[in-house]
């Protein structure tokens, strides 16, 4: 089977537009999406960047909110704007690692997500998460516990070390065979690439 890996922050904007769509574009040219979360915030840190490519730039961030509407639009995603950003993104990346290791991160994440650009619960909340682990038959007082672990947090620092070895600077990024592709404009662009490896 084809594959891909999809290596996601749960605080990217533009991220929501491939949760929004990736699982069901995979199912249809049968390609396995291997679900990587991870924390950019560090690698971010590290290139200079301390409050993202957005933030200290109002007319990008302007430019960045209404590109991301029209996407969503010529896309057919739900998308209302949520009330704040940035948010933080860390205690759902710590999940988010648990649910990869364990199977269910598409669902956590398509659901999280979900709650966060359609119905305006924002993410790493505990309304967000609690909701979201519920709909999974999670019990989500004990998961936000455990994202509290030792095990949890080294988790999430290893694979952000993961990352950024693989010279990973944004999100999403897509990983098919070596080749690494950057944004949710080219997420077709690495099914293709996946497709023909």
């Amino acid at each position: 089977m084809k594959k891909l890996q999809f290596w996601l922050e749960y605080g990217s904007t533009y991220s929501y537009l491939s949760v929004a769509r990736i699982g069901r574009l995979a199912d249809a040219r049968n390609i396995e999406i291997d679900w990587q979360p991870f924390y950019l915030l560090p690698i971010f840190t590290k290139l200079g960047m301390d409050y993202g490519p957005f933030l200290p730039y109002p007319n990008k961030m302007e430019y960045m909110w209404r590109d991301i509407e029209r996407r969503a639009q010529r896309l057919g995603v739900p998308y209302q704007r949520p009330s704040a950003y940035p948010i933080n993104s860390l205690p759902t990346a710590r999940i988010a690692c648990i649910a990869a290791a364990e199977g269910w991160c598409r669902a956590f994440t398509e659901e999280v997500f979900r709650l966060h650009w359609t119905q305006g619960r924002l993410i790493g909340t505990d309304e967000n998460l609690g909701a979201a682990l519920d709909t999974l038959g999670k019990d989500a007082a004990a998961m936000l516990a455990r994202a509290q672990t030792p095990e949890a947090k080294d988790a999430l620092r290893q694979q952000t070390e993961r990352a950024e070895a693989l010279k990973i600077f944004g999100s999403p990024s897509f990983i098919v065979d070596g080749e690494l592709f950057w944004g949710d404009d080219r997420l077709e662009e690495a099914m293709d690439w996946a497709e023909r490896v």
